[in-house]
């Protein structure tokens, strides 16, 4: 599972994605399902080097920012999508149907900014005894 914070650049995003891979020099489109089933997607570019990629493939993702095709999203409200990443040889397709394949299948969570303006509502409980005398 990878953690995404609303808001921020999240960097250092890091999957293994060469295995399923089959393209030479593929294009990863990112495809955020959210508990209601809504798609968020966007292109990230790998950022892993050359050396990295063997072992492992590294995306920035900006959210709270629509630039989809530049790696940047603005998903719903936070709380767990499904995450699959699909492999494909376009710069600009954004729709998971004319993709070439799914490499990853995974779960990412997404949480608030510490700046975040949460509204608590705080319950007070008036509780009565009373005594029973046998």
């Amino acid at each position: 599972m990878i953690v995404l914070e609303k808001g921020q650049t999240n960097e250092d995003l890091v999957f293994t994605l060469k295995e399923n891979t089959t393209l030479s020099s593929p294009v990863y489109l990112f495809q955020f399902i959210s508990p209601l089933n809504v798609s968020y997607t966007c292109i990230s570019t790998d950022l892993a080097t050359t050396a990295q990629k063997e072992r492992y493939n590294k995306f920035t993702i900006i959210e709270g920012v629509d630039d989809r095709e530049n790696g940047s999203l603005i998903l719903g409200g936070q709380g767990v999508y499904e995450l699959v990443i699909w492999e494909q040889s376009s710069t600009t397709n954004l729709d998971p149907d004319n993709a070439t394949g799914r490499v990853e299948q995974t779960l990412a969570r997404v949480i608030g900014t510490s700046d975040s303006t949460t509204d608590y509502i705080e319950h007070s409980i008036t509780t009565t005894y009373i005594e029973h005398t046998v």
